[in-house]
Parts: structure tokens; C-alpha cells; sequence
């Protein structure tokens, strides 16, 4: 997109990079790692990416980071491999208990953020990229977006086709009463490691260096993002305080997974894909787990009924199975 054509586009945006002494700066994680929840204590992803990936899959929705393979004090580990002998998936049942961390409330609201700013003016399709004016030697470029719909699933498929997502089917084996509650997408986002990203990181980062330099009474300076792929997507449906959420990741190196030793876990051929199944009750609440990888589509697929869990494994079984 040429520099004449932006400047109308992103008139909106651009009125809005006004500077704030009260704002601070934050270090970005994505929006969909708010999803992490304490319904999902107790289990911990790890994934690992190739290299050209791994600026760009750094905050993922659904995935938690270990600190370390050293701390795994493994009582149960499964391996699933692909056709070649590599690891695509390990799930570990440790021998400790998860934890559940309190939570303290806060009586001041903490003030708002470049980030709470942006998220203003984020709209539905969109990815904006931001960056802050302040002290840093290079400048860093951060990005928002927001790619979910709240309306049904035939929604979520057309954002799927249209982004090349990796595809979740619909479930046809849901229990009665769970009810679609969003379907969401995560887009590549534009960095130099990644040549098919790298024109448009390019674009951007010649802009907010024009920008920066033209506007020196500036703070905040916000661009919209040509995008047009993910690699990643999330779709939820939920019951009353139940949740089943299914996400999918593509190209993916392989996964790993820490479960406490409330779980248990088995595998399960189903029409000729391994699948990782895991159970277990935490502080009284149920729990379930499915992974698995599909090396056709070169994709990751985990689903977690997590909440009030009120399933047989049975039927939880009967849902992945739909899936595959």
C-alpha cells in the first residue's frame, strides 16, 4: 500500500497518536492469552517452532511456557511421532499436584495503557501495529488485533477459508445444550525472519521511522496491518459454567505437555491418528484433554473441557472423535 493511499485510511487511527505523559508502555502479550484461565491449572504447553517461526508463535492463545525440561519429574510420558520417527507430541504426567494460586484483588484501577488504547480502536477483521516513543535504541514494533466472531460457526468457517487457518470442523457430537460462543483465528504476524512477512514488516517499519521523525511531538503511532493468514485457530462452545474449546496450530515443530499428577492419560487410535487422551479432578473439578497431531494438514489439535465439567469421559470421547 503506497504512502499517499494510507494517509486517508488510517486518518482515524492516526488522530488518535496523540502524546500522554500518564500513559506508560507495556511489553505486549497477544489478546488471546487473556483466554489462559485457572479452569486450565494443572496442565502446561510447551510448543517448539522452527526457527523462521519463532518470533512470530512467541505469545500464542492457548500456550504456557515451561521454564525448563529439567524440572519434569515425569511418573507417566507418552510420545506420538510422525511417519519419519520425529516427536511431534509429548505429554508428561509429573509427580506433583497443581497449584492454584490466589487471587488478590486490586482496588485501583491501574491506568490505562498504550495497549488499553489501541484496543479502542482495533475493529473486527482487523490487525493494527503500534509503536511507543521512548528510550529504546531500535524501534520495536507491536501488534493487536481482532479476529474473532461471536455469531455462529458458519462465520467462523468463512474466516477460516478466507485466512487459510487450519480448520476446525463443527462438532456433531456436542451434548445437549452447548451453545457456539466464539470462533477466533490468530494472524501471521509481520516480522524480518519470515520471507513471506518480511515486505510488509518492511512497510511498516519504514512508516513509523517517517512518522516518528515527521511527528517528534508524538507518542503513540498506529497503523493498520496488511494481513492475510493464520496459522492458528480457536473455536469454544459452552454450557451454563462448562467449556469445550478446540484449537488447532499448523506448522508446528511439535508440542509438549506437563500435566499435574492429578492425570491420568492413554492413547487411543482413532481412524488411524494416535490420540492422546487425559483425565483428571483438580480442587473438585473435572477435567479433559485430547491431542493429537494430523500429519496431513501438518497441524496440532488439542481440545479441553475445563469448568464445571459435568461429561462422562465417554461422551468427552465421543466429541474428539467427531473431530478427526
Amino acid at each position: 500500500m503506497g504512502r499517499e493511499q494510507s494517509d486517508d485510511q488510517y486518518k482515524d487511527l492516526r488522530q488518535h497518536s496523540i502524546p500522554d505523559p500518564q500513559i506508560n508502555t507495556i511489553n505486549l502479550s497477544d489478546a488471546v492469552m487473556n483466554h489462559i484461565s485457572a479452569s486450565q491449572s494443572g496442565i502446561k504447553v510447551r510448543s517448539y517452532n522452527p526457527a523462521k517461526r519463532f518470533p512470530i508463535y512467541a505469545t500464542i492463545l492457548f500456550i504456557v511456557l515451561l521454564t525448563s525440561a529439567s524440572v519434569y519429574a515425569a511418573s507417566e510420558l507418552i510420545q506420538i511421532r510422525d511417519r519419519a520417527g520425529d516427536v511431534k507430541i509429548k505429554s508428561i504426567v509429573l509427580e506433583s499436584e497443581s497449584k492454584i494460586v490466589p487471587y488478590t484483588h486490586q482496588n485501583d484501577s491501574p491506568l490505562p495503557t498504550y495497549r488499553d488504547r489501541v484496543l479502542e480502536l482495533v475493529k473486527p477483521g482487523q490487525m493494527l501495529a503500534y509503536f511507543v516513543r521512548n528510550d529504546r535504541s531500535s524501534l520495536a514494533i507491536q501488534y493487536l488485533h481482532n479476529t474473532n466472531t461471536n455469531t455462529s460457526y458458519n462465520d467462523f468457517k468463512e474466516l477460516l477459508d478466507r485466512t487459510s487457518a487450519p480448520v476446525i470442523k463443527e462438532p456433531v457430537s456436542l451434548p445437549d445444550g452447548f451453545t457456539f460462543k466464539y470462533g477466533s483465528v490468530m494472524p501471521l504476524t509481520p516480522n524480518e525472519h519470515d520471507a513471506s512477512l518480511a515486505e510488509e514488516y518492511a512497510r511498516l517499519l519504514a512508516l513509523f521511522k517517517q512518522r516518528a521523525a515527521a511527528e517528534p511531538d508524538q507518542d503513540l503511532f498506529v497503523e493498520e496491518v496488511n494481513w492475510t493468514k493464520a496459522n492458528i485457530s480457536e473455536l469454544e462452545y459452552t454450557k451454563n459454567d462448562m467449556s469445550i474449546r478446540i484449537q488447532a496450530m499448523k506448522d508446528m515443530i511439535g508440542m509438549e505437555v506437563a500435566l499435574s499428577a492429578e492425570y491420568t492419560q492413554e492413547t487411543v487410535a482413532i481412524n488411524g491418528i494416535e490420540t492422546i487422551f487425559a483425565s483428571g479432578s483438580i480442587h473438585g473439578f473435572q477435567s479433559y484433554q485430547a491431542i493429537w497431531y494430523d500429519e496431513a494438514q501438518k497441524t496440532h489439535y488439542q481440545v479441553t473441557a475445563s469448568g464445571n465439567v459435568d461429561l462422562t469421559e465417554e461422551q468427552f470421547k465421543l466429541v474428539v472423535k467427531g473431530l478427526i
